[in-house]
């Protein structure tokens, strides 16, 4: 059966998630605790490394990343324009200023190329972006880092469960930052996790996250002693017990959901495949295993007689909904503001115009991506020039 409206992401939690929640809930103990240790260990041993500390978001665990690593003002950070905001917000608040470097228009990730034209002797931090769930080039981008002395951190909102060349992000980076906001593949609901193979940066996170202090309440409470220190500058920025048990639930089910959505992206690859005339499919590479938190199409429009918000308006009139991920960084009012302009990013530009999010989530059964990708075909075949 199909549903009435086909949404783009819909949410479905664990009976585990539920049951874990559920038992916080009754324990006493909401802040901080026993959950939030359970689930940095069980999140650091899935991505195949000993440290993890957990915050309130993934824009917070990428803001402290970037202090604890001297991001300060005169500092530069190279990122891609092509992402949400939270990835250049977090530099302009940690006082730095970011460098957009272009994407490689058919994988939508930054450009080793482009990073390398865009490196000055300011230049602090290099932060990809996996857009889609897709790694971005992290050979190319560690071979420069490694060149020129310069911290690789991956703002890898998008790819939890992603592999390069047989490896998790966490391990072909100096830190990732993951985030489990209510959209992605594993959730809290809100929450996000620094993950490391250095145990010093992200000790240093836990202390930060939580005003800079020696101890935690719950710590504390263990030890049954009061004291504590404050270290550092820190700030408020940890993740819950009640987050922590819907992240531990759902983990329980990542494996199973994520071959779920493979499925799916399958599914849309084998039925939009005779459609390249018209629309360009996302990357799939042996080497390379995508997260698939979104999939995302590239409408040829110079085939087509109508724009790309048409066409999501046409699937719209159709019951399906879809999106657009994202409108560029230079092209929002705030940050036209800085002088850019799509001139200097014409990778960007070309790929935006053309994006469309198609439905992706583990619910959505094989007749409702048949029935999209059969919307998809009556549309370019009405609209065809």
């Amino acid at each position: 059966m199909v549903r009435k409206k086909i949404p783009l992401y819909d949410l479905m939690l664990t009976p585990k998630a539920i049951r874990e929640t559920a038992r916080t809930l009754k324990s006493g103990w909401l802040t901080t605790g026993s959950k939030v240790a359970a689930f940095e260990k069980a999140v650091a041993k899935y991505a195949g490394v000993r440290y993890a500390a957990a915050v309130n978001s993934g824009s917070m665990g990428l803001f402290m990343a970037l202090k604890l690593l001297g991001v300060a003002p005169g500092k530069e950070v190279i990122t891609t324009p092509y992402s949400f905001v939270a990835t250049t917000e977090i530099i302009l608040h940690s006082g730095a200023r970011p460098v957009f470097a272009d994407i490689n228009p058919r994988t939508l990730n930054i450009d080793p190329v482009e990073v390398q034209r865009k490196l000055s002797s300011q230049t602090a931090c290099i932060l990809p972006v996996d857009i889609a769930g897709y790694p971005a080039d992290y050979k190319a981008l560690g071979d420069i880092c490694d060149r020129y002395k310069i911290p690789l951190i991956s703002d890898a909102c998008h790819s939890f469960g992603a592999r390069y060349h047989n490896k998790s992000i966490p391990q072909v980076a100096d830190a990732a930052v993951f985030s489990f906001h209510a959209t992605k593949n594993l959730t809290c609901g809100e929450g996000g996790m620094v993950v490391s193979r250095h145990k010093e940066f992200v000790r240093a996170v836990k202390v930060m996250s939580l005003h800079g202090m020696t101890a935690d309440a719950y710590q504390r409470k263990l030890k049954n002693r009061w004291e504590y220190d404050i270290v550092n500058l820190g700030m408020k920025a940890n993740l819950s017990d009640v987050h922590a048990s819907i992240g531990l639930g759902q983990l329980d089910a990542f494996d199973k959901n994520q071959k779920k959505r493979l499925a799916i992206a399958d599914r849309y690859i084998k039925n939009l495949s005779p459609l390249a005339e018209f629309l360009e499919l996302p990357p799939v590479e042996k080497s390379i295993q995508s997260a698939w938190h979104l999939f995302i199409i590239k409408l040829n429009l110079s085939r087509l007689k109508i724009d790309r918000d048409r066409f999501i308006e046409q699937m719209a009139l159709r019951k399906v909904e879809c999106g657009v991920h994202y409108k560029p960084i230079y092209d929002l009012s705030f940050y036209r503001k800085m002088g850019l302009t799509e001139q200097y990013f014409p990778n960007t530009a070309f790929a935006w115009r053309r994006v469309v999010t198609l439905p992706l989530f583990p619910d959505l059964k094989a007749v409702e991506v048949d029935y999209v990708c059969g919307v998809i075909r009556e549309i370019l075949k009405k609209y065809a020039k």
